[in-house]
C-alpha cells in the first residue's frame, strides 16, 4: 500500500512538472526576411502599429549615408553617386499590429502582419526605374490609409539606418 501511494505521488509530481503551455508565435505574425538586413524600426501610437524596414546590402549602404537625401536621381554608370538610388536596391517595409505582451505588464509586441511594402530599384533606359508593390494580407480598410505610391516611396527612401553598437 505504501509503494502504491508513493507511485501515485511520484506520478502526480512528474505530471505537474510538465508545462504544456509553451508559447509559439502565431503564423500570422511571422515575416521571412530572406537574408535582408534590418535598416530601422519605428512604431505609431496613433494607429497602434510597429514597422521594420529591411533592405539588401545596397539599400543598407545607401540608408547609412546620412548627409545626402536618398532620391531616385540619375547615377553615373558604374560609379555610386551619394544620395542617388542605384539599381539592385531592395527595400521592404513590414508593418504589424501592436498588441499587449501577455508575459510583461505594460509592454507591447507585434501582432498580426498588416502590410509588406516592397520598393525595388532596377536599371532603366534613362536612369533607375523604381517599382512599388503593396501586399496587404489583412485587407484592413481605413485603419492605416496608404497614400500615393510616390509618397510611400519617398517615405521609405527618407528612412535613415539605425546605428547599432
Amino acid at each position: 500500500m505504501k509503494s502504491l501511494i508513493t507511485f501515485i505521488l511520484a506520478t502526480i509530481t512528474l505530471a505537474a512538472c510538465h508545462d504544456s503551455r509553451k508559447l509559439t508565435p502565431a503564423p500570422e505574425t511571422i515575416f521571412d526576411d530572406n537574408g535582408l538586413h534590418v535598416i530601422t524600426s519605428f512604431h505609431n501610437d496613433r494607429t497602434r502599429t510597429i514597422s521594420v524596414l529591411y533592405g539588401n546590402d545596397k539599400a543598407l549602404a545607401h540608408a547609412s549615408q546620412e548627409q545626402f537625401a536618398h532620391t531616385p536621381g540619375v547615377a553615373t554608370r558604374g560609379v555610386p553617386t551619394p544620395g542617388v538610388a542605384t539599381p539592385g536596391e531592395v527595400f521592404k517595409l513590414v508593418t504589424w499590429d501592436l498588441k499587449q505582451n501577455p508575459l510583461w505588464f505594460g509592454s507591447n509586441i507585434n501582432g498580426g502582419l498588416q502590410t509588406v511594402e516592397t520598393v525595388t530599384v532596377s536599371a532603366g533606359e534613362s536612369g533607375p526605374a523604381i517599382s512599388y508593390v503593396l501586399e496587404n494580407p489583412t485587407q484592413k480598410n481605413g485603419k492605416n490609409a496608404v497614400s500615393s505610391n510616390a509618397e510611400r516611396i519617398s517615405f521609405i527612401f527618407a528612412q535613415r539606418a539605425s546605428v547599432f553598437p
